[in-house]
């Protein structure tokens, strides 16, 4: 992967998380505004298996979700950002 995109991911998370509030489902849902709706880096369907497999794995979803979403556009440097 490359750096650019890991720069995104990192730039990305750093919004969100200065200006989320709300909890984790506020959070997936600003998530979702960002990475499909304006940037277009998972398709709805995709992104909803995401959240069905956050679903599953016990803890925040939301957190889940970054590392989800950090790993399919940054890879596995990505999935730590």
């Amino acid at each position: 992967m490359s750096r650019r995109n890991l720069k995104e991911v990192a730039q990305l998370f750093l919004k969100l998380g200065v200006i989320g509030f709300g909890g984790p489902a506020a959070h997936v849902a600003m998530m979702r505004e960002e990475v499909v709706s304006k940037r277009k880096w998972l398709d709805e369907q995709h992104f909803l298996d995401l959240v069905g497999a956050t679903n599953l794995i016990p803890g925040p979803n939301s957190t889940e979700m970054a590392m989800h979403i950090g790993h399919e556009r940054g890879g596995w440097r990505g999935e730590f950002l």
